[in-house]
Order: structure tokens, then C-alpha cells, then sequence
């Protein structure tokens, strides 16, 4: 071997074993005859032998090709299946998948997500757990394979943030007080709801209002979005959350969105985070579907 083996020149040999002809040999590389005969040459110079001679009608190959083809083909047909991608089939999945959501939306959705993976993924283990400030080193871990949050620009970029929506703010409180206006609702006491595994523990909703110098009197923080709710059955106070549409049409509650003039200007991406390796990966991209779906 005078010079280093360039392996893409090797599929024209089993071509060419096949053929016995450079016209068809061409042909099905998508090439012209001349430069299957250059990719010929260069392999006889790479592994310094003739591979193949010409006879009264066609090619003939030497004995070292008669004896090299096999192992040549075995080692194409190897490296296409490597490279090939294989269609997902999430009925045949059977690894374990955990999601990692914040206690609203579990509380929110958890029942049909969980329904809807069950019947998508029904070899696998469905796990869902509560996002934390934990959640990112479970993703880069493998413990977690996807988990939803607000957008972090201070993030690590080894995570990828797959958009898939945005939430206005809303002010939410028995129905008992429907009737007031919105000055009063902003009077009101607060419980609010704590702020897991972003960079920033204040609600999004209540960002909002800061940035319009309405500054709401906080009385309780909870991180259970059942006993929160439960309080606001049981005295006078209120709540800021996304507006959420299983919240507003749930109407067990009533939902006061806050005019655009009191929106974030940017109000923050709601994403899907998993590795950033698994960017594309059939697994996550179809899981960040089904999220949107149901948050969406």
C-alpha cells in the first residue's frame, strides 16, 4: 500500500465486480465514467495492485480482489447500517422515561399527559416527577429525559431549549369575588406560589407587575398548587398564575388576565429542556410534542 486508503473510493470495487463495466458502474454512483476510472486508478496506486483488468468484453478482477471483495462488502454493508437511521417506533420503546414538570402543571395536566404517553409508550415506564433545582444535573445525568420550565439564558449550553409556548399572567381567585375590578384585585393579600429551579424565585405574573411599580402584599408562599388552591377556597385572597386554559375553563376558580399594559413586554419561553445531544433525537422532540399539546 504506497499512499493512505481513501475508504470512499472502495464502494466502486463491489460495483464494478458486479457490472463488469464502467458505464453502469457510473451510473449508479452518479458519476461519469471518467471519474470512476480516476477512483480506479487511485485505488490501484492505494493498494498496489491492478483489482481489476481488462478483458476481451468486460473487467475481469485480479485474485487479490477475488479474495479482498467479501471483507470489502461485509465492511460497507456494516458502516450503512451504522449511519442509517432507523424509523422510532414509541410502541416497541421499553426504557424507563421520566419527565420532570412543575407542580402547576402536573396538577393541570398530569392526568392526561400521563394517559396519552402510557397509550403512545405502552412497553415503557412512564415516571413523572416534580421540577427542582435539582431537575438540570438529573437532564445532564440521564436520570431526567425531559423537564419543562421557563427559559434560562444563564443556562449550560450542554442543555437545549426547546421552545414551545408562552403564558400571559393572570390573577386567580374564588369565584366568590368575581365581581371586583382589577384595582381591587391588586389589593387583595396574596398566596403565591414558589418559584422551583429557575434562575429567578419570583413568579413571572408578579415580575409583571413590578415592572409597572404595582408592588401586590404577599402573605403565604406555598409549593403545592392543591393547598394553595384549598386556601383560596377558604379566605379572601388571590393568586398570580399563568393563564393556563385548564385553569379558565375549569370554573372553579375565577381568572382575571391582566391587561397587556401589565404583561412583561417579553414575557419569558416556556421550553422543554433536555441534553443538548439529544437535539433531534426522535425520543425527545416526540415527548416535546406531547408536552405542547397538553400545555398548549
Amino acid at each position: 500500500m504506497k499512499s493512505q486508503l481513501d475508504l470512499n473510493l472502495l464502494k466502486v470495487l463491489p460495483l464494478l465486480d458486479k457490472h463488469r463495466q464502467l458505464k453502469p458502474v457510473a451510473k449508479e454512483l452518479g458519476k461519469t465514467e471518467s471519474a470512476v476510472s480516476k477512483h480506479l486508478a487511485k485505488l490501484r496506486e492505494q493498494l498496489d495492485d491492478q483489482l481489476f483488468v481488462r478483458g476481451a468484453f468486460e473487467f475481469e478482477p485480479t485474485e487479490y480482489t477475488v479474495k479482498l471483495l467479501p471483507k470489502i462488502s461485509a465492511g460497507l454493508s456494516l458502516l450503512g447500517e451504522a449511519v442509517q437511521h432507523q424509523e422510532f417506533d414509541p410502541t416497541t420503546y421499553s426504557k424507563r422515561i421520566t419527565l420532570a414538570l412543575p407542580s402547576l402543571a402536573q396538577y393541570l395536566v398530569g392526568k392526561d399527559l400521563l394517559l396519552e404517553l402510557m397509550a403512545t409508550f405502552p412497553q415503557a415506564e412512564i415516571f413523572i416527577t416534580t421540577w427542582s433545582d435539582a431537575s438540570i444535573n438529573d437532564i445532564l445525568d440521564d436520570t431526567v429525559d425531559i423537564g419543562v420550565q421557563y427559559f434560562n439564558e444563564e443556562l449550560t449550553k450542554a442543555i437545549y431549549q426547546n421552545h414551545i409556548g408562552r403564558f400571559k399572567a393572570s390573577i386567580v381567585c374564588s369565584n366568590k369575588y368575581a365581581d371586583r375590578t382589577l384595582e381591587d384585585m391588586l389589593s387583595m393579600p396574596y398566596i403565591m406560589m414558589e418559584m422551583k429551579g429557575w434562575r429567578d424565585k419570583t413568579q413571572v405574573a408578579r415580575r409583571a407587575l413590578q415592572s409597572h411599580n404595582i408592588e401586590i402584599k404577599t402573605i403565604a408562599v406555598v409549593d403545592n398548587i392543591t393547598c394553595l388552591f384549598d386556601v383560596l377556597d377558604q379566605i379572601e385572597c388571590a393568586t398570580l398564575l399563568p393563564n393556563v386554559e385548564h385553569i379558565v375553563s375549569s370554573n372553579q376558580y375565577h381568572v382575571t388576565v391582566l391587561p397587556d399594559n401589565l404583561q412583561l413586554k417579553h414575557p419569558p419561553s416556556v421550553v422543554a429542556n433536555y441534553k443538548l445531544v439529544n437535539h433531534g433525537n426522535q425520543l425527545h422532540v416526540l415527548l416535546a410534542e406531547i408536552l405542547k399539546r397538553h400545555l398548549f
